[in-house]
């Protein structure tokens, strides 16, 4: 006979069936009990969305706990005046994968954190700000997304802020985000295909402008220009490939043809890159080249640099390397050098988004309540509060402008009902072509299609051990005009 209850039975029930009827009876019963009193979290899928201090990699911890006392601080004293906003970033720190570092990730907390904390301490802060973090590697973006979707009310979610960089990642959960109209900020994406989505603007300037500042200075920097461009070929990182068709595109405006070599490839994805990048140096210093124009990710430039500076002819010749925004993933101190300097013969400039100088230089045109933000004045200051890191790679800087332009966008609502505004209404605040910031990075104006108007962009020179010098501002050829 089955251990099945009575009622599916056929005829009378023997004693022993009824015994045990009794124990499958209390069996459901307790599973009843669990799932009311709420035991069911075994079931249940995590949040996605954190301010959990061990949520992520060890090193995030201390800025984690920094935000969750924050926010615990915001919800007991005004828990009818907060809005939240998240901070999305691939929080697996793989640079292979995403181009982020745990460093970058860390000091991309730190700048959003600081902003949130100089709004909340203001006297009539109302907003006040609470900031949640999400891990949009490419193993993760999906559940993230899916799991913010179901909760922007119930958490007041306004804005979305950070966004990683220009890889495929990024692009998915901008097309899904923009379906639903829901308002971000990235703070360092800078690829010409990422830009005219309905519920996005960006701090950095596009790639093409950063292309056209980069050869205005190396007009200036190198005497008789003879170009290279050398571009990874790595589907899917929007990055490179814009970056590289916008120097080409560039170079071909302002040097003639015959002056020009050949465009140099190699896919980053192949486990021996490095050796094709070798390759790629020997080339390079087998022709008459005195200018690299290098459109790949960061971790491919020691490769490079290291076979141009191990050759006499590239060293007798001089030659000056210029790359984009990503090598700041580079600008951190080393203890054996990155090439060889060969007395200053082989020099790598790259345009950044921002640099310390931006709010340590007595001539930045940066506020001075703004610079305060970021120095050792003020308890809440950056230095103060992160006396070992350092702000040369710009994430900091730039992120706090994302959620310091996110926050600005929403207090043109200050006066209207919070419990009726959302992430839409902010979004088209936003697009509205009335924003203008005066932020870390500088003069922050967002155009009709969601871009930054930069006027000036730095560029840095970085050194063989990893330390930047300030090298120039300049500006774009002319400003703006692929916007138009």
């Amino acid at each position: 006979m089955s251990d099945i209850p009575d009622s599916l039975q056929i005829g009378p029930a023997p004693a022993y069936v009824k015994r045990r009827r009794r124990q499958w009876t209390v069996r459901v019963a307790l599973v009843a009990v669990l799932v009311a009193t709420g035991l069911t979290f075994a079931f249940r899928a995590p949040s996605r969305l954190t301010d959990a201090s061990d949520a992520f990699d060890p090193s995030l911890a201390g800025i984690m706990e920094r935000i969750h006392a924050e926010n615990d601080d915001v919800i007991s004293k005004h828990p009818g005046e907060y809005v939240t906003i998240l901070v999305l970033l691939p929080m697996s720190g793989d640079v292979t994968e995403t181009g982020m570092g745990l460093d970058t990730i860390r000091h991309a907390l730190q700048g959003s954190h600081l902003a949130q904390l100089w709004r909340n301490r203001e006297q009539s802060a109302a907003p006040y700000i609470r900031l949640l973090v999400g891990n949009i590697s490419s193993d993760a973006w999906e559940d993230t997304v899916t799991d913010l979707e179901g909760r922007v009310q119930r958490e007041r979610i306004l804005a979305v802020t950070g966004l990683g960089n220009s890889v495929e990642a990024t692009k998915r959960v901008i097309d899904r985000l923009s379906k639903d109209k829901i308002a971000m900020v990235a703070a360092v994406i800078t690829s010409d295909e990422l830009q005219r989505h309905e519920a996005l603007v960006r701090m950095a300037p596009l790639n093409s402008d950063e292309a056209a500042a980069l050869v205005r200075f190396a007009g200036q920097a190198v005497p008789a220009l003879k170009p290279v461009v050398v571009m990874d070929t790595k589907s899917g990182d929007s990055y490179s490939r814009t970056l590289g068709e916008a120097y080409d595109k560039t170079l071909a405006r302002v040097v003639d043809a015959k002056r020009r070599g050949r465009a140099l490839t190699f896919d980053s994805t192949v486990n021996a890159s490095s050796t094709v990048i070798g390759n790629i140096a020997d080339t390079i210093c087998g022709s008459d080249a005195n200018a690299v124009f290098y459109a790949g990710r960061a971790r491919g430039l020691p490769a490079l640099l290291r076979g141009l500076s191990l050759s006499r002819p590239c060293v007798q010749r001089d030659i000056s390397v210029f790359a984009g925004d990503d090598t700041s993933e580079q600008a951190h101190l080393v203890k054996s050098p990155i090439w060889e300097d060969n007395g200053g013969k082989i020099r790598l400039y790259y345009t950044a988004l921002a640099h310390s100088a931006n709010v340590t230089d007595h001539g930045s045109r940066v506020l001075p309540a703004i610079k305060a933000r970021f120095g050792n004045g003020d308890e809440k200051g950056y230095v103060r509060l992160f006396p070992t890191e350092s702000l040369d790679d710009g994430h900091a800087i730039m992120n706090h402008d994302a959620v310091y332009v996110a926050i600005k966008a929403i207090d043109r609502y200050a006066k209207d009902d919070l419990a009726k505004l959302g992430p839409q209404e902010v979004a088209a605040m936003l697009r509205s072509g009335t924003i203008d910031v005066q932020g870390a990075s500088g003069d922050i104006t967002i155009d009709r299609d969601g871009n930054p108007l930069r006027r000036e962009i730095p560029v840095l020179r970085l050194t063989p051990y990893g330390a930047t010098v300030f090298a120039a501002w300049s500006s774009p050829e002319p400003a703006g005009a692929s916007r138009q």
